[in-house]
């Protein structure tokens, strides 16, 4: 696409320093960093939405947590429209502060158990000095098919189920009209029949409204219901990113078809070859060049100490291209070891 991304990151990165330990100190050496988003780029489009999927680990929440300005970026870009965050002014940051919307994973500690539904809704009008804020409660309760809205508002977070609750924290990310939404694992903590109803209303959200979405979750599956594209992130890196149903039905990376082989399918009978992906991720410390998931990896090559290049996939069939960071998938004239 030509048209400027409504938020995208460019080679962003973010590190946090370690505290020294006593043979830091003994050797007068600084402490390597925790490289939690490592060279991340990614372009949301108006009125899509993307997946940011991966283990535990693998910098999705640093992502997001950096997307909203809570963290300072160690390198790169983030782009709210065009413009980089690091040239935000005080209206810069109070535009993108109503703009660019979070949903949290745990609604039953992200809204305040003292306040009303009303109260929570209309606190973030007030912040913004939004008129008409009782009219504007009642329609974004409609919205997330919490109705009629008097049976609400005068309701505490403790009256309310778990899939209510988080409706509730849907509506106080929409009340004010947002371009963005930054979902953190909004359904992980809900069963499994209420999970099926948030999802559907997030997607309906999406048409609806023409918002964008940012979607961060370690279940492949619930990502597929919203998505339409999907980034798999690990151990800070985008291994590959490509269109939802091609990432999903044909995963080229060894670590994107692990996380595909590990959702269950309801059917006794079916049979499928499942690659063995033992251990867990390694601490994002130190961790130099070549291919992060090498240790992990069936397909492991001697090349893989060198970082691997992100090359883009063209489909000729339908014209739609995937990036993927493997060695499989490109010629190697010579292997040469050391930084990419």
């Amino acid at each position: 696409m030509t048209d400027t991304p409504v938020l995208a990151t460019k080679n962003l990165k973010k590190y946090f320093d370690e505290s020294k330990s006593l043979s830091d100190w003994v050797f007068r050496r600084d402490p390597e960093p925790v490289q939690a988003v490592d060279d991340v780029t990614v372009e949301l489009q108006s009125n899509k939405s993307i997946g940011i999927i991966g283990e535990s680990g693998c910098g999705k929440s640093t992502l997001l947590k950096t997307l909203m300005g809570l963290h300072d970026p160690s390198g790169g870009d983030v782009l709210y429209k065009g413009k980089r965050m690091a040239n935000f002014d005080k209206s810069d940051w109070r535009a993108y502060r109503r703009n660019v919307q979070i949903i949290f994973q745990d609604p039953f500690n992200s809204i305040n158990p003292k306040k009303t539904v009303r109260e929570s809704l209309i606190e973030p009008l007030d912040v913004h000095n939004v008129p008409e804020k009782g009219q504007k409660v009642r329609d974004v309760l409609h919205q997330v098919e919490l109705g009629p809205p008097e049976r609400y508002l005068n309701r505490r977070p403790n009256q309310l189920s778990g899939g209510e609750l988080q409706r509730v924290a849907i509506a106080r990310a929409l009340i004010l009209e947002p371009d963005v939404l930054l979902a953190d694992e909004p359904v992980s903590m809900l069963d499994v029949s209420t999970q099926a109803s948030i999802l559907k209303l997030l997607s309906n959200l999406i048409t609806d409204l023409d918002i964008s979405m940012l979607y961060i979750s370690h279940d492949l599956s619930t990502v597929s219901y919203v998505c339409d594209q999907i980034n798999v992130m690990y151990l800070g890196r985008v291994v590959e990113k490509g269109p939802t149903t091609m990432v999903t039905q044909d995963p080229q990376h060894p670590y994107s078809q692990a996380l595909i082989n590990a959702i269950p399918i309801p059917d006794p009978h079916h049979e499928r070859e499942i690659k063995p992906m033992d251990g867990s991720p390694q601490d994002p410390i130190g961790l130099g060049p070549g291919c992060r998931f090498r240790d992990r990896c069936p397909d492991r090559m001697d090349i893989c100490d060198v970082t691997p290049e992100s090359i883009t996939m063209n489909h000729n069939e339908t014209q739609i291209d995937r990036e993927v960071a493997c060695h499989l998938h490109y010629e190697h004239d010579e292997i040469t070891r050391g930084d990419a």
